[in-house]
């Protein structure tokens, strides 16, 4: 959050004149909103719509060309590792590696998310047991079912 900016703490999310562009395709154009503490919000609309450019732009996984996003005031584009902190995605598709199982898994997503090294096992550990995945926590990603691998 940029130093003398006014945060709303009862933002979670808002969009300022959000845009991206691909090539002369305007997938997401200029989208303005705000998503408020306790509100259920989704995104509707036909195939086309800017409806995943724009979750994949608030999540950090794209970055706008024109505009801004935020996650309870944190631009995700200067400050995507705090604005991280406070986001839980569960896409259709798994980014987990197939060759790795979930605690290694678990493991490595600590890593990149800054957890430090000496609480990365304990926490992998509690997420497991907390998604009933702890038995299986050895085992390859690849061995899940669909439905074990979106917990």
């Amino acid at each position: 959050m940029a130093a003398g900016s006014k945060m709303d703490l009862n933002t979670v999310i808002q969009t300022i004149d959000l845009t991206k562009q691909y090539d002369d395709f305007p997938a997401v154009d200029h989208l303005n909103f705000q998503v408020q503490k306790g509100e259920i919000f989704g995104f509707l609309g036909p195939n086309g719509s800017g409806k995943t450019t724009t979750i994949r732009i608030l999540i950090g996984l794209s970055k706008p060309t024109e505009g801004r996003a935020r996650i309870l005031g944190y631009d995700v584009l200067s400050n995507i590792i705090e604005a991280k902190k406070y986001i839980g995605v569960v896409p259709d598709t798994s980014n987990l590696y197939d060759d790795l199982s979930a605690r290694e898994n678990l493991l490595f997503m600590a890593k990149l998310y800054g957890v430090p090294h000496d609480r990365r096992e304990s926490k992998a550990n509690e997420l497991l047991k907390t998604f009933g995945l702890y038995e299986r926590r050895n085992d390859r990603f690849s061995t899940f079912s669909r439905g074990m691998k979106r917990a």
